[in-house]
């Protein structure tokens, strides 16, 4: 079944997430081709079918997907706006994007994924989630790891989620750090990682990091997802877990997680976030 599956281009950002949708697909059996950022993307073997293109090359990415007879395209990895560091000499198909979603890209980043996703979609191609491209990455409700939270931070789970949706819906970031039922971290643009580098060490223990999709944000494209540097920052800055939502969020590399998670004392609990 999963062969007849479409070809799936994988768009590779940064981290661990490109190739581990691709060693699924090498398991399942279902045809593929990543297309490596090569601003972000770390090396893919050569065993993988693959190219590598600047982030400004829009055109010479959509032949790639074209040419290799991809239908379905996943955004895997993460990805940073242009920056400074980042010379963007755009080529024809960079330039047409430009032109017809310049209002866009200066606004929100679902904004900006939206404006990716239809962009796709009159070149024919479908966007799916890493979620549909692998679902076995999604996190499953209940505890993922042997350390588990107390019953009173158990209890107060529901409020946090409700509290990462209500920072989700600035735009700003989808993930919290909460203690006692209070923020005391937001993410901004910069993401998880940098915003829990800055958080000093906390004594606090009740204190969690929570991540939970914005409300109305594009699905297919950055759902909240956590991996083994998640774990090993939250546990520098002194939290006692990790939070996220339930079937819509991405466990990269599920049995490092679990092994650091318990390693250095930091839980791993996904969620439903209910009526949310």
């Amino acid at each position: 079944m999963t062969a007849a599956l479409p070809k799936l281009g994988i768009v590779a950002g940064a981290g661990e997430l490109p190739l581990q949708i691709a060693r699924a697909c090498e398991r399942s059996g279902r045809a593929f081709h990543v297309v490596a950022i090569d601003e972000f993307a770390a090396p893919v073997p050569q065993t993988m079918p693959h190219a590598r293109h600047k982030i400004s090359k829009l055109g010479a990415s959509l032949k790639t997907l074209k040419r290799t007879g991809c239908k379905d395209v996943v955004f895997a990895g993460k990805f940073e706006r242009p920056h400074g560091r980042v010379k963007l000499r755009p080529d024809w198909g960079g330039i047409v994007f430009l032109v017809r979603y310049l209002a866009p890209l200066g606004r929100s980043d679902d904004s900006l994924h939206r404006a990716f996703a239809h962009f796709l979609s009159r070149h024919a191609f479908r966007v799916v989630s890493p979620l549909d491209a692998d679902p076995d990455l999604a996190a499953r409700k209940g505890c993922l790891t042997a350390h588990e939270p107390t019953p009173q931070q158990r209890s107060t789970f529901a409020g946090a989620l409700r509290l990462a949706k209500s920072h989700g819906a600035t735009d700003e970031g989808q993930a919290i750090v909460v203690a006692d039922g209070e923020i005391i971290a937001r993410e901004g643009r910069t993401g998880t990682d940098a915003m829990l580098a800055a958080l000093p060490h906390l004594a606090n223990r009740n204190a969690i990091l929570v991540k939970a999709m914005k409300p109305n944000q594009l699905s297919t494209i950055d759902p909240p997802a956590i991996g083994e540097s998640t774990v090993v920052n939250a546990a520098k800055a002194g939290l006692s877990g990790i939070l996220v939502e339930a079937g819509r969020s991405v466990i990269v590399d599920e049995p490092r997680v679990r092994l650091r998670g318990d390693e250095l004392g930091v839980f791993v609990f996904a969620d439903v976030a209910d009526g949310l």
